[in-house]
């Protein structure tokens, strides 16, 4: 089983503040039936001043320690890119960095608004032949009454990622009641990741996944490229 958002590097957002919370949050994705797990930091994020001396170097710490750790984990470097509006759309796409060696890119929108760029920049990202994900699109406000732009997104391949957590409703029965509708509709151009983030309110929650979405879980990042 794949989880291709999470925020397991170790000191470099609001994720896993040490390796020591890190390695535990390997241990758990593995203890929940993970296999493959992707590291997404934010990137281009307002919020956090990520670059990459400070990625790779968490990336070798937590490669390191999880071969000795929790072996039999296979883990990828990817990001999450926050597109705000403020680059052209062709600076934006020229910065897309993807999930491990596949073509999939993971972009999160501002949670209360949707930039005025931002169909142009998704519909570039996936004409530069990248397999674009929108993250949580249920957290953005803004896409509560955009059903038609989504679903001309999806139609140049773009695809939908929903938090676990959100479904579950472990942020309050509003999130739960926007992911869900908005999953209902969509479901079969999404797949669902956990976006952990902590091992408190944000762990990951696998074992709590009900048999009927596991379809939405990509067995291998292989996979995931090829929906």
């Amino acid at each position: 089983m794949l989880d291709c958002h999470t925020h397991i590097l170790p000191g470099i957002d609001d994720g896993a503040h040490d390796l020591t919370m890190a390695i535990g949050l390997c241990q758990l994705l593995a203890k929940q039936g993970v296999t493959e797990v992707v590291a997404t930091p934010h990137w281009c994020s307002p919020r956090f001043e990520v670059d990459d001396r400070r990625v790779l170097r968490a990336w070798k710490a937590l490669s390191d320690a999880v071969q000795t750790d929790v072996p039999g984990l296979i883990l990828h470097l990817g990001s999450e890119h926050h597109l705000s509006g403020l680059q052209q759309p062709s600076a934006f796409v020229s910065s897309l960095r993807p999930l491990g060696s596949s073509s999939c890119v993971l972009v999160e929108l501002p949670d209360d608004h949707v930039p005025h760029n931002a169909w142009q920049t998704l519909r570039e990202a996936n004409r530069a032949g990248y397999r674009t994900y929108i993250a949580h699109p249920e957290r953005c406000r803004g896409l509560s009454g955009a059903w038609g732009d989504l679903e001309a997104f999806i139609a140049l391949g773009g695809r939908l990622q929903f938090d676990l957590g959100n479904l579950l409703g472990t942020h309050g029965w509003r999130m739960r009641w926007r992911a869900r509708r908005l999953f209902a509709h969509f479901a079969a151009t999404s797949i669902i990741a956990s976006d952990c983030h902590n091992l408190g309110v944000r762990a990951p929650q696998w074992d709590r996944l009900p048999a009927m979405w596991r379809r939405h879980v990509p067995a291998t990042l292989a996979e995931l490229e090829g929906r």
